[in-house]
């Protein structure tokens, strides 16, 4: 809140819950009728989570954030300013490799997508 003027955080809460907990969570976040719910639970345990509760929550805007509040090492600036962060973290954990390599191919078909578009003559 010192950071971004105007803004205000109406809540948080720690991700170590059961179950048993989340009837008090829903409720927690409906009173307090955030725009924006970041959960921060790893994935894919809060996508899971938030599809399941989706309908409960009537929040504009849900979206899982788990490992941006992590405390991983973060890449060489280069990399940062590159945006390379990813790869840098996928050598840091190889497991990700895979869940990483999605990136690339994702911004491939969009500029793929982008350029049949324009040869087509659409506006973008």
């Amino acid at each position: 809140e010192k950071l971004y003027a105007g803004i205000e955080i109406v809540g948080v809460r720690n991700g170590f819950f059961t179950e048993t907990d989340e009837p008090e969570i829903l409720r927690e976040i409906q009173a307090a009728s955030p725009d924006i719910l970041f959960a921060a639970l790893g994935v894919p345990k809060q996508e899971k989570w938030l599809a399941a509760h989706l309908h409960e929550l009537s929040v504009p805007v849900s979206m899982g954030v788990g490992g941006t509040l992590g405390v991983m090492k973060r890449a060489p600036r280069w990399m940062q300013k590159a945006k390379l962060e990813w790869l840098f973290r996928g050598a840091l954990q190889p497991k990700r490799a895979g869940r990483l390599m999605a990136l690339p191919r994702f911004v491939c078909k969009v500029m793929a997508y982008k350029k049949s578009r324009q040869r087509n003559g659409a506006r973008l």
